[in-house]
């Protein structure tokens, strides 16, 4: 016992014991509350279906709370796997695999598909926060990492980290991708951002701002160019990969692409796309939530391509290319719908706010305002209403 005390208390004083233990303190100060919030408004507000969909998760009607919409579909990938529909309807060949699949193995541990789900989601987000502090703290003091952190736990559409989306594990994956490129052991790099375009499409924005940032910080010194930057090819593999997987099991490695039709998207270039959804709104029209979506998604998108470039000249240039390819690769899709969401594991943007912005007063505004949306939205999604 004398031993494993010593061995914990070394844990504890080592560097990575401190960030993990940090990371855990967030995760539970954070997470709590908004668990705590959620289950009580959960219990006196009403479900949009008490007996219909998206209750058969066998979790109770809190944990079943954190399954709703797109969940349903990673369900499906566990249970059923890949499957497309005639003429390419809406199925589950959109989702990409390694939610599902670390979903699928945790499942034969836990003999519950839900409790599975939660946990690779809420344990991605502790990871998370663990190289967030790492990759913050290369350009940025203790103060201002703690606050972009906080800002990126409170921001409206967080709680798809908790939830049974892959927000999280996205999130996990491009951040460690991101914390090895920085620290230029590329293998690694390219390992987690494998890992990442398996995870989402638009994981391919690593490999895309990874690559360019390498050569622009090296454009004057050619001879600085490693052989081991090829680890890099990694990341692109895992959209291979997920290829192939839908090669052998529907027949079309582009079944992913061509599926995206039936959710309403279409290449377009992303301007074009801010202007046709702006042309949507109809506020004359009383109670028309597609307006507040369309809107909301404009807002957000518009912001977040604008406050990355708070860090230019403080961060490398390939954190600022990946935040506006976050924006931009969903906008060339023609819709804003779910971009708050896609939003949210956009993690240069909330260490542009904190740094940029240090005035207490916006620091209180910014938090309370996040946070009320932040409870509103989850409320919605709680109640199976649609929440970006």
């Amino acid at each position: 016992m004398l031993r494993l005390a010593q061995l914990v208390r070394r844990w504890r004083e080592s560097a990575l014991g401190r960030d993990l233990g940090r990371a855990l303190l967030l995760f539970l100060l954070w997470r709590g509350v908004l668990f705590a919030f959620a289950f009580v408004a959960g219990s006196i507000t009403t479900d949009r279906f008490p007996h219909g969909i998206n209750h058969d998760w066998n979790g109770g009607w809190f944990w079943n709370g954190w399954a709703r919409w797109d969940a349903g579909w990673y369900r499906d990938v566990v249970r059923y796997g890949y499957y497309v529909v005639p003429g390419y309807g809406e199925s589950t060949v959109a989702f990409f695999p390694l939610y599902a699949y670390l979903t699928k193995v945790l499942f034969y541990l836990t003999r519950n598909l839900l409790a599975a789900g939660l946990i690779v989601s809420n344990l991605s987000l502790v990871f998370s926060l663990f190289y967030l502090l790492r990759i913050g703290r290369r350009y940025f003091d203790e103060e201002t990492v703690q606050r972009g952190l906080v800002y990126l736990l409170v921001f409206p559409t967080s709680f798809f980290f908790s939830a049974f989306y892959a927000e999280a594990l996205f999130l996990l994956t491009t951040t460690a991708a991101f914390y090895y490129f920085l620290d230029e052991r590329y293998f690694w790099c390219g390992i987690w951002g494998m890992l990442a375009c398996l995870t989402r499409s638009s994981g391919v924005a690593l490999f895309l701002a990874m690559a360019a940032g390498y050569f622009w910080n090296r454009r004057a010194h050619l001879s600085q160019m490693r052989l081991g930057a090829l680890w890099l090819l990694l990341i692109p593999c895992g959209l291979l990969i997920f290829m192939l997987i839908l090669k052998l099991t529907v027949g079309d490695p582009l079944a992913f692409s061509k599926v995206q039709a039936a959710w309403g998207r279409h290449l377009k270039f992303p301007l074009v796309t801010l202007w046709d959804e702006g042309r949507k709104l109809n506020f004359a029209v009383p109670r028309n939530a597609k307006n507040m979506d369309i809107l909301g998604g404009q807002v957000v998108s518009v912001l977040f391509l604008i406050v990355p470039l708070f860090l230019i000249g403080k961060v490398d240039v390939s954190l600022i290319l990946y935040s506006l390819l976050l924006v931009l690769i969903p906008l060339s899709t023609g819709r804003v719908l779910s971009i708050p969401r896609f939003a949210a594991p956009i993690f240069p943007a909330f260490f542009a706010l904190a740094y940029r912005v240090k005035s207490r007063r916006f620091e209180q505004l910014f938090i309370t305002a996040s946070a009320l949306l932040l409870g509103f939205y989850t409320v919605q999604y709680f109640n199976q209403y649609w929440a970006n």
